[in-house]
């Protein structure tokens, strides 16, 4: 755990991952994050050690398909192709990749507020691999924000 000063100095923050995985059950998931969970199936990234209220919990693929369908069911702003693969602490954010071949959305990068219409999200990256390196350079900031 190290301290980041621009978040705040008495609290540490911690990245760590899950073991990569090669199977991915016929959901056609992008390159970029297919290579990304290869490395690391989940991850928990500036994940807050101190008090537990901050970072973003990348879902291993077995609860990616449980959130899923979790939030599809409780939220009428769904559409084919949404798929939760992660999920913000402390908040209601969920991370959304859209996975819709047919739309030319596929491969980006939602932040849904559970509590917000479709229309409130956040289309925050046009793919995974620029919002890791984001979220990353911006050492577990809401960028977007």
């Amino acid at each position: 755990p190290k301290v980041i000063n621009n978040i705040s100095i008495d609290m540490l923050f911690r990245c760590r991952f899950l073991h990569g995985i090669n199977e991915f059950d016929n959901i056609l998931f992008p390159e970029d994050f297919i290579e990304f969970y290869k490395i690391s199936n989940g991850a928990y990234l500036f994940e807050d050690v101190t008090y537990g209220q901050w970072g973003l919990i990348l879902l291993d693929l077995y609860f990616i398909g449980l959130k899923t369908k979790e939030f599809m069911l409780d939220n009428e702003d769904g559409i084919f192709g949404d798929y939760i693969v992660g999920e913000f602490i402390g908040d209601n954010d969920l991370l959304l990749l859209r996975l819709d071949k047919s739309k030319e959305d596929y491969g980006s990068i939602i932040i849904a507020n559970r509590m917000d219409t479709r229309d409130e999200w956040k289309k925050v990256e046009k793919n995974f691999r620029n919002f890791i390196v984001n979220f990353a350079i911006n050492e577990g900031q809401k960028y977007w924000e």
